[in-house]
């Protein structure tokens, strides 16, 4: 029987450990296979050591390397990108989106894949990945690639362990993947990395894979795969989501569950109620592209069933549901089954200001544990709102704003400035109403600068929704595009400028000497 070892690559965010892999193992150990996980992105942070992390973002290393040949930025054969805004990731050698969208793209991809000096994963894989694939002695290996930060771990690994265990096979999935599956399918030289390529849902594919590498089955009869074959790669020939109600509960050992910095003030794990997103018209979205997967969701048994393991099998305190949205009447009947049942756990989550979400649902989610819902508000002005298809109204939002603040349950904002046709006025509108009123003050607010990622619904249609892209930097691999607007008033300067002015406003209220309204209905700022 095969066994497979699967794998979270550097460099990732290291709060909460991710669910794909645990959803995976927990899979295929239902189905009897031999499923392993390990997460190499905590190993990689405890194995460079705070000494070479610090180290890694120097300005001195910058000085010392990267002018010269670090990330082989003089030699690549596209000009240097031009970026808004620096990404969390942006100077730790091999995962700078920017770096990754060039160099996936160019002719010396493997020449630094295999540079023990200037990828920092080389010497990782050769201390820590290669010696726990030949201990556990897996047949197959699998690398799930979330963002363009991981890509070129995961790239690395698989190019390594090519050479130093051929007989193993190389599986990659994760949204990335899927994100990019049409560049990655006309690169044929990825053939050397890696043996398949599992795109959207995995579940159901990588156990059909499994069998059939086993039985030597004809792989074009696999879901949601993409296969090499006599030197190309080849896509299967159905695509297939899973039914949330077959899915058993995630399962997390193997993961070092108290080292991820959510888990200090008790273990913190992460869950899902549903997949796909039941709106899905937000012009913006930066989910899977287009097509999005159907809306599902799991019955509410199933879902206290999983929070019942996860409590008494891992010790879990805290919960994360990591649905793209949790809809209210899931949310409400799933309150009342937590509390019929007596599950002790409190967990956060992600919504819509959809007007479902009345105070009743509001007062059992919080009852029920939930003390943090995140919001993403991204406007209060109608009009663009209305423009970018949110599918909510301001005075829904208020509405909902006020219930939480009645019921003292957490909330917090998403907020982006800068969108498809928005004037400087429209995002003052925003700015002033998150800094008039008390509620939202003292809330948690990610308050963002607009940017375009490939394949939704602006990127696919720009002059509609007043925007054109840069003709010169379209990238096959590129995650942040640039553009111009048609329409509207806010460039990046622009955006900076209104997102300092929300600081200092929120500064202002927030300082001892500073005041705050009390009620969310306050105005909103003068645009003078």
């Amino acid at each position: 029987m095969s066994k497979i070892g699967l794998f979270i690559p550097p460099a990732y965010d290291r709060n909460v450990p991710p669910l794909g892999t645990p959803s995976l193992v927990g899979f295929l150990k239902a189905r009897g296979i031999q499923a392993e996980q390990h997460d190499l992105n905590l190993r990689y942070f405890d194995h460079l050591g705070i000494k070479r992390i610090n180290r890694l973002f120097s300005e001195e290393y910058r000085d010392e390397k990267i002018r010269e040949k670090v990330y082989y930025r003089a030699i690549l054969q596209y000009e240097k990108l031009q970026q808004p805004f620096s990404y969390e990731f942006e100077n730790n050698p091999g995962s700078s989106f920017a770096f990754t969208e060039k160099i996936l793209s160019s002719q010396i991809l493997f020449r630094y894949l295999a540079d023990e000096e200037e990828n920092p994963f080389v010497p990782f894989f050769a201390s820590e990945v290669l010696p726990l694939v030949q201990e556990n002695r897996y047949d197959m290996v699998g690398f799930s690639i979330t963002a363009p930060s991981q890509v070129m771990a995961g790239f690395t690994f698989g190019f390594l362990l090519k050479k130093a265990a051929p007989q193993i096979k190389i599986v990659i999935g994760g949204q990335w993947v899927s994100f990019y599956r049409e560049a990655l399918q006309k690169r044929k030289e990825f053939l050397g990395l890696y043996d398949f390529m599992i795109i959207f849902e995995g579940e159901t594919p990588l156990y059909r894979l499994i069998n059939a590498v086993e039985k030597a089955g004809p792989l074009s009869e696999v879901p949601n795969l993409i296969y090499g074959e006599r030197g190309r790669w080849k896509k299967s020939k159905t695509i297939c989501d899973e039914d949330m109600n077959s899915l058993p509960p995630s399962d997390f050992k193997g993961l070092p569950l108290r080292k991820y910095q959510h888990s200090r003030k008790g273990i913190t794990l992460t869950m899902e109620t549903s997949r796909g997103c039941y709106w899905n018209r937000c012009i913006f979205c930066i989910d899977l592209p287009l097509p999005k997967p159907r809306y599902r969701e799991k019955a509410p048994d199933l879902v206290i069933r999983d929070m019942k393991t996860l409590v008494r099998q891992y010790g879990a305190k805290h919960l994360l549901i990591s649905n793209a949205t949790f809809s209210p009447w899931q949310m409400k009947e799933v309150a009342e089954r937590i509390l019929a049942e007596g599950v002790k756990v409190t967990w956060w989550t992600m919504a819509r200001f959809d007007e479902g979400f009345d105070r009743e649902t509001l007062m059992l989610a919080q009852q029920a544990g939930c003390d943090m819902i995140g919001f993403g508000l991204e406007s209060i002005n109608h009009r663009v709102l209305d423009f970018i298809d949110k599918g909510t109204r301001v005075d829904v939002i208020k509405r909902i704003i006020q219930d939480a603040h009645d019921l003292q349950l957490g909330i917090y904002f998403q907020t982006m400035v800068g969108l498809p046709s928005e004037t400087v006025e429209e995002a003052l509108d925003t700015i002033g109403f998150l800094a008039g009123s008390s509620y939202a003050v003292n809330r948690e607010s990610a308050f963002n600068i607009y940017y375009l990622i490939p394949k939704n619904r602006v990127f696919l249609n720009p002059e509609r929704y007043g925007i054109r892209i840069s003709p010169h930097q379209r990238l096959p691999f590129r995650y942040f595009y640039p553009f111009q607007h048609l329409t509207g008033t806010i460039d990046k300067p622009m955006a900076r400028k209104l997102i300092h002015i929300h600081a200092s406003m929120i500064h202002e209220k927030t300082s001892p000497s500073g005041g705050s309204d009390t009620h969310v209905e306050s105005g909103a700022a003068s645009h003078e």
